[in-house]
């Protein structure tokens, strides 16, 4: 996936990947953890998922987005009142709880998000083909403090039946790419329906998984 595909899908509005709801696996198990009030929540390649929303009735979340639509969609389709600013090389969008930075990933650093408690990834790595996937858990890694824990969700289906995206995220794709930290893998959630956000697919299974990954 490259950025001028992404701005494209925005633009014309495909957005079949966009989950009109709360993720059913965020609201079961992350409230559950009983976090303190002061956690910082980081949601890379955030779009405008609703999940944000969510998580800022509790704590302080910062997003990441490549597409100026999105971060403004967001805001708008929330009735959420924000303020925009030049932030270096991104835009950021902004209200007391909330700031989505507006811009490339691979060029946002560590240090204009300060501590990050929790990383929050729904669906950028799953959008990210394998060739991608190695080079955005390596920048991902370098917002982990010792104490960040990372809250993942995976999708797997047969490769063979959806070349993606979504990509198929396996538990031993997982081992690899997070080598060397903790995981643990906590829900699994087989969709009967064979729907993942607003589409529907024709494979033999799938399920998605969401794992805890914290530094050893």
């Amino acid at each position: 996936m490259d950025s001028f595909f992404w701005h494209k899908c925005w633009e014309r509005n495909k957005l079949g990947f966009h989950q009109s709801d709360i993720h059913p696996l965020l609201s079961q198990y992350f409230k559950k953890l009983s976090l303190p009030s002061d956690q910082h929540v980081f949601v890379p390649l955030c779009g405008k998922t609703l999940d944000m929303a969510y998580l800022a009735q509790y704590w302080q979340v910062t997003g990441n987005e490549l597409s100026k639509i999105a971060c403004s969609d967001f805001f708008l389709e929330n009735n959420i009142e924000y303020q925009k600013k030049t932030s270096g090389d991104f835009e950021q969008f902004f209200c007391p709880q909330l700031s989505l930075l507006q811009g490339d990933f691979f060029k946002l650093s560590a240090d204009a998000i300060h501590r990050v408690d929790w990383i929050y990834d729904r669906a950028a790595l799953i959008a990210l083909p394998t060739t991608m996937q190695q080079a955005y858990v390596k920048h991902l890694k370098t917002f982990f403090c010792s104490h960040t824990r990372l809250f993942l969700v995976t999708v797997e289906f047969p490769r063979t039946q959806l070349s993606g995206p979504p990509f198929s995220i396996t538990a031993t794709d997982v081992q690899r790419l997070f080598s060397g930290f903790n995981i643990e893998c906590i829900a699994t959630h087989e969709l009967k329906d064979k729907q993942f956000a607003q589409r529907s697919f024709e494979v033999d299974y799938l399920r998605e998984k969401l794992y805890i990954i914290t530094k050893k």
